[in-house]
Order: structure tokens, then C-alpha cells, then sequence
């Protein structure tokens, strides 16, 4: 991954804005609306005392555009007190979180706040990164093999205060000075350093990394060209939609894989993905199956009120065709090709270690 690092500036706040507009314009990196940053400075308040500050990405504010007032300001020393806790409820944690604000008008912070706590650096950087996830969707070990001793693991919690704690007691024993990035499993990468330029460099050589490793072990497979009958059949029987078709080396090799329907049908990289993609893929070409599927899928799960959406397929992947994605307008049709070329398709790679 290119690291797009142009300038620095004197304010440590603009820097982070900067290296948040960075991480956000790369999809490798985050989708909108994913991921935060956040940096440690002091402050003069009201009162003219010197006040420490961790300004963190806001809820609700996109990475990629992203300016200085979409960052929530909060006593650092009250979040050092929160984190203490035992048991903090995570309703509770976020009404602590917007007490400990400078500005009432500021937005939400991050649910992730207290993980920037916890790392001691002045500058902290998290992404969603399509590389490290593949890595994180396998084993730990693997994430060992590709970083060494250069990251600390954190297995699978869901963020919150939860993660905060479990953070907690493996940074006391493994947060050293040789330590660059902290992995979470199933969930993305944090880097730190003691400025935004620093985090942003260590962020870019760690995905750079992941990136290569998945190259290394990603191999090719040739298809033949399908009728163009075939296609126009299958855009005839799911209706009024658009159908974009994929066949770059990457995709055509994982949906020649002789374990694509188990590989492939494991649920989304995150549901957020969900929106654009359904639940899982349609592998094969069996429309009827597929729709079949979905009906029952919403009778388990439906809830009063829950209205079902069409149960067409969103993507299609077939050991001939390559990867169909589908939509009612050309930025939906588009959507899913982004999510499963950059995400989904690549975080379902199974890596053999």
C-alpha cells in the first residue's frame, strides 16, 4: 500500500485530521464511516489550568472527509479513571464518555474510545484494513508468523468496554517499546507513535506487509470465457437489475477453489457489508435455490414488523462466470464489486499455515 503522506503540520490536531483523511480515502483501509483516530495533547480550559486531552474520532463522521469539529475532546484523566473499572455497562460507558467532554456540542465519541486510552502514545490510528482482516479471519498464529513480535494480539471482542478490559491486562505484559501496532482479531489494526506521521507510517508497513503475505500465497486460475447467452439468462431471470461481471486473476482464483461454498458462505468480512451484498453469495447458478434460501432464512429470523426486501442474490460467484454483482442502480451494482474485491472475496481467503 502507498503510503500518501504529504506534509506536517505544527498543530498535532491538524496532523491527526490529516492521517485521518488518509486512512479513509484508501477502501482497503475503512469503508465509510469505519474505523477512528484520535491524539493526546494539553490544553488550557476555561480556567487557564493545563488540561491533558485525548481528541478521538466522532460517531457519525466519515474518516475520509473528516475535519478538526469531528473530533470529541475529553478529560484524560477521567478516561484513565473509567478504564480501571471492573464492569462498566456499555449504555453506561458512553453517558461517562460524553460527561467527560470539554464541549458540550462536540459529537459522540467513538465506541472504541477507551482502546486509545489504553495505548499510552500521543497519536492512534485504527482501520478495517482487507489485508490484516484476512489475517485476523484465519488464526492467531498466523498473525505471529506474518508480524512476529512487532504487534500485540487481542483475541475477538466486541467493541466496547469489554474490549477495553481484555486490552487492558494483555497491554500490562506485552505493550513494550518494541511493539508498533496492536491486531484484533476478526476486526482490524491500531498503530501508534508520537506523532500522526509515525502511527500513519507504522499503519501503512503493516498492511504493506499483510498485503505481500496474502500475494505470496494467492494463486491463478484460467476459466474459460462464458456464452454471453449465459449472462443475459441470468439478468433476465432476476429482473429489473444491473449486473456487473468480475474475472481479474484474484477473483477468478478464489471462485475456482474447491471449497468456495464453504469459504464463501461464512457471512460478510462485516455487517455493514450486509446492506450491499445479503448474507451470503449465490454459488452456482441456481436463482430459484437462492431465493428459496432467503425466504426461510426471514421466516426464522423475522420479527414483527420486519418487512422482507427482494430475495435476489446480490453476487454470484461460478467457477466459469467469475463474480456477478448485482443492483437496482449502477452505484449499487458497483457497491458489492468494491466490498468483495477489496473485502469480502479477500477476507474469506483461507490461508494454509
Amino acid at each position: 500500500m502507498e503510503n500518501r503522506w504529504t506534509e506536517t503540520y505544527p498543530d498535532p490536531l491538524d496532523d491527526c485530521v490529516q492521517a485521518s483523511r488518509l486512512l479513509g480515502a484508501e477502501p482497503h483501509l475503512v469503508l465509510h464511516g469505519g474505523g477512528n483516530t484520535s491524539v493526546k495533547v494539553t490544553v488550557q480550559d476555561i480556567t487557564g489550568e493545563q488540561v491533558e486531552v485525548l481528541y478521538v474520532k466522532g460517531s457519525g463522521w466519515d474518516l475520509a472527509t473528516i475535519e478538526r469539529p469531528g473530533f470529541a475532546p475529553l478529560r484524560l484523566d477521567r478516561l484513565r479513571q473509567l478504564v480501571q473499572l471492573e464492569e462498566l455497562p456499555d449504555s453506561r460507558m458512553m453517558n461517562e464518555l460524553r460527561c467527560a467532554l470539554l464541549d458540550a456540542k462536540a459529537p459522540d465519541p467513538s465506541v472504541e474510545t477507551l482502546m486509545h486510552v489504553l495505548l499510552p502514545h500521543t497519536s492512534v490510528l485504527h482501520s478495517h484494513s482487507d489485508a490484516v482482516i484476512t489475517l485476523t479471519n484465519q488464526r492467531e498464529p498466523l498473525v505471529k508468523a506474518v508480524y512476529g513480535d512487532k504487534v500485540v494480539v487481542v483475541p475477538y471482542v466486541m467493541p466496547g468496554f469489554k474490549l477495553a478490559r481484555v486490552a487492558a491486562e494483555i497491554f500490562q505484559n506485552q505493550l513494550t517499546d518494541g511493539i508498533v501496532g496492536v491486531v484484533l482479531m476478526n476486526h482490524g489494526l491500531f498503530t501508534f507513535g508520537d506523532t500522526a506521521k509515525e502511527a500513519y507510517d507504522r499503519h501503512i508497513q503493516l498492511v504493506t506487509e499483510a498485503e505481500a503475505y496474502i500475494g505470496q500465497q494467492t494463486t491463478t486460475a484460467e476459466a474459460n470465457p462464458a456464452d454471453p447467452l449465459t449472462i443475459a439468462r441470468i439478468r433476465k431471470e432476476i429482473g429489473p437489475m444491473i449486473v456487473s461481471r468480475h474475472r481479474d486473476p484474484a477473483t477468478m482464483a478464489f471462485v475456482n477453489r474447491h471449497d468456495l461454498a464453504d469459504v464463501a458462505t461464512r457471512g460478510p468480512a462485516t455487517p455493514d457489508h450486509i446492506i450491499r451484498t445479503k448474507r451470503v453469495p449465490l454459488i452456482g447458478r441456481d436463482i430459484d435455490a437462492f431465493r428459496r434460501d432467503y425466504r426461510q432464512y426471514f421466516a426464522a429470523n423475522a420479527t414483527d414488523g420486519l418487512v422482507m426486501l427482494d430475495p435476489e442474490p446480490r453476487v454470484i460467484l461460478d467457477p466459469e462466470l467469475g463474480m456477478l454483482t448485482i443492483g437496482k442502480r449502477a452505484t449499487d451494482h458497483e457497491r458489492p464489486g468494491l466490498i468483495l474485491s477489496l473485502g469480502g472475496v479477500s477476507s474469506s481467503i483461507l490461508i494454509d499455515s
